[in-house]
Parts: structure tokens; sequence; C-alpha cells
């Protein structure tokens, strides 16, 4: 097995494990944290920078497959569930060079799931009615 492909493998189930947690309703740096430091550089042998990090209150999770430059989970009926960004690499060493710059619209990010989640919750209970 190469190296990439076993850090593919791992960030999978990372994020398995951080989904996981999230509908369980942990928060997700309680996952993440005891591994690494929020926002220090890992110990990776590839000289890659951070997997995981917060943004504010939000975990963001460095994913090199992502097609935008933050995605988050579709909101779904599990009340646990939590927002967390899907973000590359390149994404995450900008914001974190001024993270004071992008707060306020991760914020908001973050509110609009917020409130979209509400929404899924709603309806999947007027379902259950």
């Amino acid at each position: 097995m190469s190296k990439k492909e076993a850090l593919n493998i791992a960030r999978g189930l990372v994020r398995e494990a951080v989904e996981a947690a999230g509908r369980a309703g942990i928060d997700p740096a309680l996952v993440v944290a005891p591994y690494c430091a929020e926002t220090a550089p890992s110990q990776d042998t590839d000289g890659g920078g951070p997997q995981y990090l917060m943004f504010g209150e939000v975990p963001a999770v460095i994913d090199n497959s992502t097609e935008w430059l933050f995605e988050m989970p579709e909101p779904d009926d599990d009340p646990g569930q939590k927002p967390a960004f899907l973000v590359t690499q390149s994404t995450a060493d900008l914001v974190r060079q001024d993270f004071e710059r992008y707060k306020p619209s991760l914020e908001r990010m973050a509110e609009d799931w917020e409130e979209k989640k509400e929404r899924v919750l709603s309806e999947a209970k007027g379902d259950k009615e």
C-alpha cells in the first residue's frame, strides 16, 4: 500500500469517526483534539500540514478531494449531527493566516447550516406524526 493510499484510508476513517461523533451528540473536536493540536501542523511524514483544525466553534476537516472552497455535510434527520467544514489544505492555510477576516463568513455559514438542519428535523418530525 502506498503512503497516499494509506493517508486516504486514514482520512476516510477519521471523517467517519467525526460524523459518528456528531450523530451521537459528541463534539467532533473531542474526537480529534486528543490526537492533534487544533491548528498546529501535524507530524505527517509526507510533509503535509494540519489534517484537522477549528474554524471558530466549527471543526474543519482537511480533505483535498473537496471541490469547493468550503463544503459541509448535508443536514440529515439525525438530531446529533453537527456542522463541520470540509476544506482543502490551501483553503485551510488561507483562512488560518487571517482568521479574523474570514470569521464572520464562516460563522454565517455555520448558522445557515443550523437553520437548514432545523428545517430538516422539523420536516422529519412532521413525517413521523
